[in-house]
């Protein structure tokens, strides 16, 4: 065998191990590509199942919670047909004042939305502004303070308080806290007055506003807290 022969066949051997290698790595890389088909078909699978899942699921949470709405406002709905029979009833009493109030307002000639507000207001459909507080001096009958009068709200509002109003305290000229305490509202034309020992409460209404009023025992001698909380619907 001379030089070119056994180089001739040498190159065929060195072509033959490239093919064959050739030959392994698409062998390789078909298994490999036919894996990673087989595997995303799976992935692909137990993603659309767990979203069919998790629909399923939040479509039993959305219907049971549209029955509970439901439930809850059945249950409303009965309690409160529930409190007006009771109050419609003859044989009870029940409700008996109020419709006597109501009444006697409507024959005032009070109008009946103005009467809806003022419920409206007793009920927890309201906002209402925080808390604030006020001193007001206290007027007796031989001492009357220069500043005897609270003015609240745009002057809509005006309060006025005066102690030692039980005859027993007279010896005392002196505005005793712990004694009854007459307090004056004026307000919208009207004149309210009320009497009692501290701490003192009033709800005024008016529209589709209302003011809770407390007096309270001030540390400031001659004077008391006014404590007011304006509230709408």
């Amino acid at each position: 065998m001379d030089f070119y022969q056994a180089q001739h066949k040498y190159r065929q051997k060195q072509l033959k191990f490239v093919f064959s290698s050739i030959l392994k790595l698409i062998f390789v890389l078909f298994i490999f590509l036919t894996g990673w088909w087989f595997g995303n078909n799976d992935n692909l699978i137990l993603i659309q199942e767990n979203e069919r899942i998790i629909n399923e699921f939040n479509q039993t949470k959305n219907n049971l919670e549209r029955k509970l709405t439901d439930i809850r406002l059945k249950l409303k709905e009965a309690n409160l047909s529930l409190s007006t029979q009771i109050i419609k009833d003859k044989k009870t009493d029940i409700g008996e004042k109020a419709k006597q109030v109501l009444a006697a307002s409507l024959a005032k000639g009070i109008p009946e939305k103005t009467i809806i507000n003022n419920l409206i207001l007793l009920s927890k459909n309201k906002v209402c502004a925080n808390s604030q507080n006020a001193e007001l001096a206290v007027s007796t009958e031989s001492f009357v303070p220069p500043k005897n009068t609270l003015s609240l709200l745009s002057d809509s509002l005006k309060i006025k308080a005066e102690g030692n109003i039980s005859k027993d305290n007279n010896e005392d000229p002196n505005f005793n806290v712990s004694k009854p305490v007459r307090v004056t509202l004026i307000y919208l034309g009207n004149n309210d007055i009320i009497e009692g020992e501290l701490p003192l409460k009033k709800a005024i209404f008016a529209d589709k506003f209302s003011v809770n009023i407390e007096i309270l025992k001030s540390k400031v001698r001659g004077a008391v807290i006014v404590r007011y909380k304006t509230c709408k619907i």
